[in-house]
Formats: C-alpha cells, sequence, structure tokens
C-alpha cells in the first residue's frame, strides 16, 4: 500500500491530482506498481488501485451478466399455481402487469429501474472495457462513464429482489409457487454486476480513458 503525498490549494491546479471522496483532500497523483493500492494520507480511505488484469477480468464478468439478463428477462421468475390455474410472471411481464391494471407511472419506473438502466449499464461497460482494450476513439467511452455514475443509483435490482422474496414468502402460505429459472439467473446477475463493480477500479479507468484522449486532466 501506498500513501500519497497531500497538496496545497494552489496546486490542485495541477493536471495530475486526486481527491480523497471520503474525506476531500486533494493528493499529488502518481503511477504505483501492479497491485497497490494508494491511500489517502488523512484517513487512508482507498484512492485507487492498480489490478492485474482489471479489464480483461470486467470484460468476462460484464459478457457474463449480458448473458443472465437476457437469461432473466426470456424465462418465467415464478409460477403460481391455486386451484387448478397457473400463472407465470418474468420481469417485464411484472410492469406490464402494474400497467394492465392501472398503475403506469409505477409500470414504467419499475421497467426503468429492472432492465432498462441495468441494461444500459452493462451495454455502456462493455463499450468502455472494448475501448480500453481495442484502442477505440474514448469519446463515446467517456460519455457513458459518467451516465453509468448518474444513472447508478437508479439500477436497484437488489430491491426488487428483495421485495420478490418477501412475496414469495406471502404468496406461498396460499398457493402453490414454482420457481423459475429466471429467478436463477437474475440471482446471478445481481451477483455479477456487483463481483463487475468491485473489479472496476474507477480512477483507473478514468485515467486510461483521459490518456487515450490525448488529454492531461486526471483530477477526480
Amino acid at each position: 500500500m501506498t500513501e500519497l503525498e497531500p497538496i496545497t490549494r494552489a496546486q490542485t491546479q495541477s493536471p495530475s491530482y486526486v481527491t480523497c471522496t471520503d474525506c476531500g483532500l486533494a493528493h499529488d497523483y502518481r503511477p504505483i506498481a501492479v497491485g497497490e493500492i494508494a491511500l489517502c494520507q488523512r484517513c487512508e480511505a482507498v484512492l485507487y488501485r492498480n489490478r492485474p488484469h482489471m479489464v480483461q477480468m470486467a470484460l468476462a464478468l460484464t459478457l457474463t451478466g449480458l448473458i443472465l439478463f437476457i437469461l432473466s428477462n426470456a424465462f418465467p421468475l415464478l409460477g403460481l399455481s391455486a386451484r387448478g390455474l397457473m400463472q407465470e410472471i418474468t420481469l417485464i411481464g411484472a410492469g406490464v402487469a402494474f400497467w394492465q391494471q392501472g398503475y403506469p407511472v409505477l409500470a414504467v419506473l419499475l421497467l426503468l429501474t429492472i432492465v432498462i438502466f441495468p441494461l444500459f449499464e452493462l451495454l455502456s461497460q462493455l463499450w468502455i472495457l472494448l475501448s480500453l482494450q481495442r484502442h477505440w476513439p474514448p469519446e463515446p467511452a467517456i460519455f457513458l462513464f459518467r451516465w453509468i455514475h448518474e444513472l447508478k443509483p437508479w439500477g436497484m435490482l437488489e430491491v426488487f429482489m428483495l421485495g420478490m422474496l418477501v412475496s414469495v414468502v406471502k404468496l406461498g402460505e396460499m398457493a402453490t409457487l414454482i420457481v423459475g429459472p429466471a429467478l436463477w439467473s437474475f440471482a446471478f446477475l445481481i451477483l455479477t454486476m456487483a463481483v463487475t463493480s468491485a473489479t472496476l477500479d474507477d480512477f483507473s479507468v478514468w485515467s486510461q480513458l483521459k490518456r487515450c484522449d490525448g488529454k492531461n486532466d486526471e483530477s477526480v
């Protein structure tokens, strides 16, 4: 682990500095060896990492997430059997059901948070990682990288999963529940996206994109 030296306010005009997201202290940026972690001198929070094979690992996880996303939407999540009737529901079908019952705002919000935003995040990450690996023009990747962070709080797959599990417990007393294949792929999708976020170091990605863009501003 490496502790960086703090810098003065005047030095923040330098093109190479990084600000601690926990305490706000600005540090002079310097490259670190593979496997090392740069720490804030004041609060010892992680500023950035140099993970080995970060792009390759994140790319494999992102492709896995896209496959799991397709499976989660192609098959039923749950089946409900009562009095000889069988009803199955999918991710998109949940939003459609709310729309048909007269809740259009809730239906749109549900589809945005469990379908549109997660898909946007996965496709954007794929483009960003391919841009880094294949040295594509960085401008689209920079644009997508910024919007991922803006929209990330709206991708609430974990909240939907928790609500669905609560519903399963409640409905299990009234009818027979059949777990669909999409439930398992959806659970693994949540886990895969969480691991991908933990694997990607935002500062390292941003610095690489800026270097590809030919700019010197690496401040965060």
